[in-house]
């Protein structure tokens, strides 16, 4: 299983039974989850345009490549406590509606911070940070695709390096994400935080039990491309990012 399934499958017994497991993969769908309002309205276009954009990009240098401090800093934002309760909340919302008692064990999860600091030492791995929306954006897309593919494995260090200069250079090149408000990238990327760690958790069912892996790679797969408008069902993880 992966390091970062490892961390979450303890904590997240509750959803260890593979039916009430699946109800959180469709909960988390981020078409139906993060609910694009307020300070992130205007990132919801931006991140399909990302999407699309990351799609088509080729295999050259990215920007963070050529300037991995510049970048670094205008893809950070600094941690909002009242926008991650509203990421949050929004996730309980949708997980109350198909399975209530999940919901309230997710809602201790989250809300302890055990989750998010499980991620930070994972991302630490890595050199990355939860931090930085180039960063949760990666993370997220490396995630998601190896649960697309079944696979317990964790992303190597080349290939997070090379989808993170791939994520950074694209984003760099996008005002709409690098000169996003610190509220608008902070939603963002709590939501690509929470939609991390479930894939992980989805993935390690899945490896678990082959029955379940088609449910998860559709409900994966689906959730990508309804927030990002990318199919990672024709895509591969490389040392360059997504290709």
């Amino acid at each position: 299983m992966t390091r970062l399934g490892r961390l979450l499958i303890g904590a997240l017994t509750m959803i260890a039974p593979p039916a009430a497991a699946q109800d959180v993969v469709m909960a988390l769908d981020p078409t139906l989850m993060t609910g694009w309002s307020g300070v992130a309205a205007a990132g919801e276009y931006a991140k399909r345009d990302f999407g699309t954009r990351l799609s088509r990009s080729s295999a050259r240098r990215s920007a963070l490549a050529a300037t991995p401090a510049a970048t670094a800093a205008r893809l950070a934002y600094q941690p909002d406590a009242a926008v991650r309760n509203r990421v949050y909340g929004r996730t309980i919302a949708q997980i109350e509606k198909s399975s209530p008692k999940d919901a309230a064990q997710v809602r201790q999860l989250l809300m302890s911070g055990a989750m998010r600091r499980d991620v930070a030492r994972h991302m630490a791995r890595y050199g990355m940070s939860p931090n930085n929306l180039a960063d949760t954006t990666g993370l997220y897309l490396a995630t998601a695709w190896m649960a697309s593919r079944g696979s317990n494995a964790d992303p190597t260090p080349a290939q997070m390096k090379g989808l993170r200069a791939q994520v950074a250079g694209v984003m760099a090149g996008m005002p709409a994400m690098a000169g996003a408000s610190n509220a608008t990238k902070a939603e963002i990327a709590e939501a690509n935080i929470v939609q991390a760690a479930f894939a992980s958790a989805a993935g390690g069912h899945a490896a678990r039990d082959a029955s379940f892996a088609p449910t998860v790679r559709s409900a994966v797969v689906r959730g990508v491309k309804g927030s990002y408008q990318m199919d990672l069902s024709r895509l591969n993880l490389t040392n360059s990012g997504l290709r």
